[in-house]
């Protein structure tokens, strides 16, 4: 196979997977809400429930729209938007967890539960470092397809005309 049409693979590929991370996730939101109200409310006290739900959609739609390669430059724009706040929360998380695991450690009798606690807030701490390592690379993606398009094997080459640039 000649180098151009591997890199049209490749670029495929990686559109597919960024955009069914982000559609998985906003459709687990869907299932868990009010969860994204309560997330959104660490950084939006008044209107979560508006936040929660611009947050959600904006996974959902975003991310279907750059699996499948639709009006891609706009739905990875719209994966850039609900990638920015997550910043915020990531280091909101990496200042208040370890102010709370010891109340909670503490508050445990079970030496069997305080093992498994001591084991969640690693991971939790952690989850939450790379986090902030993971979104980046979720954006520098993001920023590629919204510049770039969907390329090739995407509905976006069916309506060339109708998709929406935005450089």
């Amino acid at each position: 196979m000649e180098h151009t049409t591997l890199m049209l693979i490749a670029e495929a590929v990686l559109r597919v997977i960024l955009g069914w991370r982000f559609l998985i996730s906003g459709l687990s939101n869907v299932g868990r809400w009010p969860n994204p109200v309560q997330t959104a409310s660490i950084l939006f006290p008044r209107g979560a429930t508006f936040f929660g739900l611009v947050a959600t959609l904006l996974m959902v739609v975003g991310g279907l729209g750059v699996a499948a390669g639709f009006q891609t430059p706009l739905c990875s724009a719209m994966v850039i938007i609900f990638l920015i706040p997550t910043f915020v929360l990531h280091s909101y998380w990496l200042k208040v967890l370890p102010t709370m695991a010891p109340v909670v450690k503490a508050a445990l009798n079970d030496e069997k539960a305080q093992n498994y606690f001591r084991s969640f807030d690693r991971q939790s701490y952690h989850a939450h470092e790379v986090g902030i390592r993971d979104n980046l690379v979720f954006l520098a993606a993001a920023v590629y397809f919204a510049v770039r398009g969907s390329t090739a094997f995407g509905l976006d080459n069916l309506m060339s005309d109708w998709v929406i640039r935005l450089f």
